[in-house]
């Protein structure tokens, strides 16, 4: 899952220390009032769940187990409803090339302004989001959770000798078991067709 615009959006809301900021013309304009509207000003829910999902992992050496099925984000963890209007979409496209430079690009404050953030309100990871209208959404959230690893190593090996001469070796392997702490950092993209419709989404990180 790519972190990027958790990052840029968290900073933009809350702040980031030692990074450098700054503001560009856009070729999109952007509308307050129409996005307002779109923000506050429908009948349309979005819900679901934020959680972390551990799967079997294909990198060498190390294996991602099975054991936590479902990690949710905690109660209180905060969630960044964006529009995807034409000035919001061209905003996270000029931010991603500036964010390897370690820069930031400002967003105008009335457009930061219309950036929802609200809360998962249980310990099973569910929010809901309401008074929107027909529209594309973007949801970001990040939190941390447990993730369960092994870790294969060589013990030794197994030879096999007929006359004395080897005819084969098996490698024997051990394994490790620890827990290190991760950090799940989400995004979707969410599409509301019409008026009143209530969208189930899942704010879902698998490794």
């Amino acid at each position: 899952m790519k972190k990027n615009y958790y990052i840029i959006a968290f900073f933009l809301l809350f702040s980031a220390a030692g990074a450098q900021s700054f503001t560009v013309e856009q070729k999109a304009q952007f509308n307050k009032s129409e996005t307002i509207q779109l923000m506050t000003g429908g009948k349309s829910t979005i819900k679901g769940q934020a959680f972390a999902k551990d799967n079997q992992s294909g990198i060498k050496g190390i294996a991602v187990l099975n054991i936590n099925k479902r990690q949710y984000a905690p109660k209180g963890t905060s969630i960044i409803v964006m529009p995807q209007t034409a000035y919001f979409k061209e905003w996270l496209e000029v931010s991603k090339k500036y964010e390897k430079e370690g820069k930031i690009v400002e967003l105008h404050k009335e457009a930061k302004a219309c950036i929802k953030v609200i809360q998962v309100k249980d310990d099973k990871g569910n929010f809901e989001i309401n008074n929107l209208m027909p529209g594309q959404y973007l949801l970001i959230t990040g939190f941390n959770y447990i993730q369960d690893k092994q870790q294969s190593y060589t013990l030794g090996y197994e030879n096999t000798y007929i006359n004395n001469t080897l005819q084969s070796s098996r490698e024997i392997q051990g394994h490790h078991y620890f827990k290190i702490l991760s950090e799940a950092n989400i995004r979707k993209s969410v599409t509301i067709k019409k008026e009143g419709d209530v969208v189930d989404v899942n704010l879902r990180m698998t490794l």
